[in-house]
């Protein structure tokens, strides 16, 4: 929690944003260009319809109404009604689109975020929270929509809107004009005093929002171990820490624009007061006519809207800048890729070497220290040791989640570092210790490592696997939901399952990861019953810690502290002094 907390305010304190953040964001508009195109035509007239009312009324009151003429004073009348019918449809029209826009661009830019996740390395994850990464998929994505959708019109809108108003108004009177203009030098002062602080200030409300997610993603992951230890109150206690934080940068960013925003009020009011004061002396001696005053009063309070506008629209794109700075520097972090020259790996038959491998998952602690062993293919090889040992770490290698220091992995004579990721894969089976099943179907759950699969060669996978029955008699069998990580079933069901995903794949590589660790003695042997048919022809690494399902093997290694230190069959390992032997009789 206290590293999390330190990384927060380290980046508070970081430099101004780069303004190629802004590009990037708005590269993903260029797809939908031509409907940004239309957008922002519907609010260049939406801006000249706004500037054409209060001109209307100016014109009624120094010609129409100066004049006593009637019929000019109905057509204004009318010109003015229509100026505000034909606001509102450039108005909806431009927001609609732009909406649009928006939606799509965040689409593509979510869906991209989502993909470049999916191929990212065990690594990151190993580092980042789940919450955090959740909040960049979900949070920060949501705040560069709002900028998008809604800024860029006000953004475009308000501009040309200004420019429309100085332009009439230097038009009108530039020497009232200019006057009204002497509060734009204390407008800017206070918009650069402001930027960089609300620009800190939303960086680290982003950083805030990401570590509530994660903490409250790992306290719903970790609810049965809370309340099994009646650990409640202090995970409340973290929370609450945490959500105060977040309302603690939420609130230091509300009260710097909320001090902001009134000021540029007080601007607003110091301008008009000029005009009124300057403007009335003009009108009572006759130097200008009152319609004229009345449009500078008029406009120079709409001058300001649109500045309060941008000022709220600054406040959006700065907290949109700095979750696009999150987002991209996730999408920049190069996520798992094959070599230059990688090649297919083709349909092998099983034979693996592991030749002097090394790895560490930190530098200078070596988890991994020198390893060897060959397999032929259709063998099974069975891994023991203590916790700690490397076992994991060896599956973890020939499947590529994670990169040898040293050493080669030989699958059928080719290196693993050199062939496809993808390639590799496909003709590999996993089955883990803390099975992991989609919250849909048990029919989704075994095909999805083969969708394309028949339904007979789904039932006759679950039924080598002895799922069948126990599926059956599910309320609606292979139909049935089975919810989030398979909640609804107990740890030997899910544990079939993955059995009969991973036969159904037909994979020439099967890596069973403490697969029967967590099932009962009854599953246990069920599932052993299954293994006589899942490993024939089949290259099968076993790792376990029950001795017993590992007998059948035709090899067995001991890892120690990363090394190999005994290498055999069960009857040799059981009849001489070491680790294997010891493990044994505690087992019996």
């Amino acid at each position: 929690m206290d590293h999390m907390i330190h990384q927060s305010q380290t980046v508070d304190h970081a430099a101004p944003i780069d303004p190629k953040i802004l590009r990037r964001l708005l590269s993903y508009i260029v797809p939908f260009r031509g409907t940004a195109l239309l957008a922002l035509v519907l609010m260049a007239f939406s801006s000249l319809t706004t500037l054409a009312g209060p001109y209307i009324v100016k014109v009624a009151i120094d010609t129409a109404i100066a004049g006593g003429d009637l019929s000019r004073l109905n057509l204004l009348v009318f010109l003015f009604l229509l100026a505000h019918l034909l606001n509102w449809l450039t108005t909806f029209g431009q927001q609609y689109l732009m909406a649009l826009v928006g939606h799509n661009a965040i689409y593509s830019l979510r869906q991209q975020l989502f993909n470049h996740l999916q191929r990212m390395p065990f690594s990151f994850f190993d580092k980042q929270p789940t919450g955090r990464v959740m909040s960049r998929v979900t949070n920060d994505t949501e705040a560069l929509t709002e900028m998008i959708s809604g800024g860029i019109s006000h953004i475009v809108g308000d501009t040309l809107l200004l420019l429309g108003i100085i332009v009439i108004m230097l038009r009108e009177d530039w020497q009232l004009a200019l006057l009204t203009f002497t509060t734009l030098p204390l407008l800017f002062f206070t918009a650069t005093y402001f930027r960089n602080r609300v620009l800190r200030a939303y960086r680290n409300v982003r950083e805030k929002i990401a570590d509530v997610n994660s903490n409250l993603q790992e306290s719903i992951s970790g609810v049965r171990v809370t309340q099994s230890f009646t650990r409640e109150e202090e995970n409340s206690s973290r929370f609450d820490q945490v959500n105060m934080e977040s309302y603690a940068a939420n609130m230091y960013a509300i009260r710097l624009f909320s001090v902001f925003l009134p000021f540029i009020e007080v601007i607003g009011a110091l301008g008009i007061a000029i005009v009124l004061w300057y403007g009335g002396h003009q009108v009572i001696q006759a130097m200008i006519p009152i319609g004229t005053l009345y449009l500078f009063l008029d406009y120079t309070a709409r001058f300001y809207a649109p500045i309060r506008d941008l000022s709220q629209v600054y406040n959006s794109l700065q907290s949109a800048l700095a979750a696009g700075e999150k987002i991209f520097a996730v999408i920049d972090t190069e996520p798992e890729q094959d070599s230059p020259h990688a090649i297919e790996l083709p349909a092998v038959k099983g034979e693996l070497k592991f030749e002097a491998v090394r790895f560490a998952y930190e530098k200078d602690q070596d988890v991994l220290e020198g390893v060897s062993f060959a397999l032929q293919a259709g063998e099974t090889l069975a891994v023991v040791g203590p916790t700690g040992a490397g076992k994991t770490t060896i599956v973890n290698l020939l499947c590529r989640f994670y990169t040898a220091t040293s050493g080669r992995i030989l699958l059928d004579g080719h290196d693993i570092a050199n062939v496809s990721i993808s390639s590799l894969r496909r003709q590999m089976g996993l089955v883990l210790q803390d099975t992991f099943l989609f919250n849909g179907t048990v029919r989704e759950n075994i095909l999805y490592g083969k969708p394309e699969a028949t339904e007979e060669a789904m039932i006759a996978a679950a039924k080598a696997v002895h799922a069948h029955p126990f599926i059956m008699a599910l309320p609606q069998g292979y139909d049935t939901v089975v919810n989030e990580r398979g909640s609804l079933l107990s740890a030997g069901q899910r544990q079939l399952i993955a059995f009969a995903r991973a036969l159904l794949r037909d994979p020439a590589i099967l890596i069973l990861d403490e697969a029967t660790a967590s099932v009962d003695t009854r599953t246990e042997a069920q599932i052993q019953d299954a293994l006589k048919i899942l490993l024939v022809n089949r290259t099968s690494i076993i790792i376990a810690h029950r001795l017993s399902t590992v007998e059948f093997a035709d090899k067995i290694i001991v890892l120690e502290e990363g090394c190999i230190t005994q290498e055999g069959i069960h009857r040799e390992l059981a009849s001489v002094p070491g680790l294997y032997r010891n493990l044994l009789q505690k087992t019996q």
